[in-house]
């Protein structure tokens, strides 16, 4: 038996993975890549089952860009592992030299009020009054 000789990429992607959405247990992520700057969208729940999947899928969009925004809008629930792998995808990120920051509604910033206090995500201000509505309020009920 012949041992197989190639090569295969470790770190990063194939090109044709760009873009690609993928379907991940009531999530899905899509990435639009406009030069430097990739913009991945995140829809559905984020939980225990996926969220590993959402950082391993940031990373592979990192390809050849210097900033990223991770836009979490869509997103209809957002576990405590979702916050481990935000950390992660910080990690990455400063390992990599890409700047990034994060766009998110009322579910996730319910979270980071609890999990993120010192600010250390780098939250991007709300640009509509809903998204500047705080989870646990009820003016408007």
């Amino acid at each position: 038996m012949s041992a197989a000789v190639g090569t295969y990429r470790v770190f990063r992607p194939a090109p044709e993975a760009l873009d690609r959405c993928e379907h991940h247990h009531r999530a899905r992520f899509s990435a639009s890549h406009r030069a430097s700057e990739v913009v991945v969208t995140v829809e559905g729940e984020v939980d225990a089952t996926n969220s590993r999947a959402m950082a391993t899928y940031v990373e592979s969009q990192l390809l050849g860009v210097s900033h990223l925004v991770l836009d979490l809008r869509l997103v209809d629930f957002f576990g405590t592992a979702g916050f481990a792998a935000l950390h992660n995808i910080n990690v990455v990120c400063a390992r990599s030299g890409v700047t990034w920051r994060l766009r998110c509604g009322r579910q996730v910033r319910r979270l980071l009020a609890i999990c993120n206090p010192e600010a250390a995500l780098p939250l991007e201000k709300p640009q509509s009054v809903l998204d500047d509505l705080r989870a646990g309020d009820r003016a408007l009920a």
